[in-house]
């Protein structure tokens, strides 16, 4: 079993923009250890958020997360450790545009410049002219509704997982794990691309924060499969957005049924935040208290 770990995952290379496992390689290591999916369609479904090159690569990843290559190790082993048991694993992606809602570009200073990484945006900085919408109507349309719903600011964030780009891609040695298991399994990865609507933030991989016309029909069939599962795993990043709201976001579909929500285990070391650690995991605790969910690590 060892060996063949070591023949597939370069645990030294987690994070890094080089890969020198061959995917030939894994393809036949993983044909001579074939294992199926009968009798297991009770099994765990694991759910994987936002783990890619742009949130774990600490070099030249757009938005590292500080922790997120102990992540990713932890997340390859658990896999690997639990290929018998595992049934199915659903990888969201986000993915975006350069013109993203969140992104510098679509925001500028009265001298014309781009609006810097990390900035708030609120209605009363449109409204005195220190930040200037892009596209004015569309914008100020929607920071009003983040404000009338009572939801967090809008935040500018680095450009990040621009489609098709090396950031966009999933980390190169889970990479390496995803696609054992695909062909020791016998059954394909599901990959969710989340956050592909330009006016509208998507921390959660099952709705955006404001529903668009263009998000209205987003494809949700998956989180259905997940009530199926005798175990429902998660993992990823950023602990305090992405997979947190990607949790809240299952919680509250499954909320008429506490049977469901409490199949739920958060890997709470599979995942690190950008922000308050200790505040986010009151948050975790809250949800606890209210579905039933278990807060595990593995």
């Amino acid at each position: 079993m060892k060996d063949i770990y070591n023949k597939i995952i370069s645990e030294k290379h987690i994070g890094k923009e080089t890969n020198p496992i061959n995917q030939k390689d894994i393809l036949s290591l993983a044909g001579h250890y074939s294992r199926s999916n009968e009798n297991k369609s009770n099994g765990i479904g694991l759910v994987i958020v936002n783990v890619q090159r742009d949130f774990v690569d600490p070099k030249k990843g757009a938005l590292p997360v500080k922790g997120a290559v102990k992540d990713v190790k932890r997340i390859i082993r658990f896999i690997y450790e639990n290929l018998e048991d595992i049934y199915s694993i659903y990888t969201a992606m986000d993915t975006h545009h350069y013109d993203s809602i969140f992104h510098p570009y679509m925001w500028r200073k009265p001298n014309g410049e781009e609006i810097e990484p990390f900035t708030e945006i609120t209605l009363e900085k449109i409204n005195s002219n220190e930040i200037i919408p892009l596209y004015k109507k569309e914008q100020t349309s929607y920071v009003k509704k983040l404000k009338k719903e009572n939801m967090k600011n809008l935040i500018i964030w680095p450009y990040h997982c621009l489609y098709g780009t090396d950031g966009w891609l999933i980390e190169k040695q889970l990479n390496n794990m995803l696609l054992f298991f695909e062909r020791a399994k016998e059954i394909n990865i599901h990959k969710i691309m989340k956050g592909t609507e330009r006016f509208t933030e998507m921390y959660g991989a099952i709705k955006p924060e404001i529903v668009t016309p263009e998000t209205r029909f987003f494809d949700m069939a998956w989180v259905y499969d997940l009530k199926n599962y005798k175990k429902i795993y998660i993992c990823g990043e950023a602990k305090d957005l992405g997979l947190y709201e990607t949790v809240k976001q299952i919680c509250i579909m499954y909320s008429g049924d506490k049977n469901i929500t409490k199949k739920i285990n958060v890997m709470m070391n599979c995942g690190s935040s950008i922000y308050d650690d200790k505040n986010i995991n009151n948050k975790y605790e809250t949800l606890y208290d209210k579905y039933g969910i278990k807060l595990i690590e593995v």
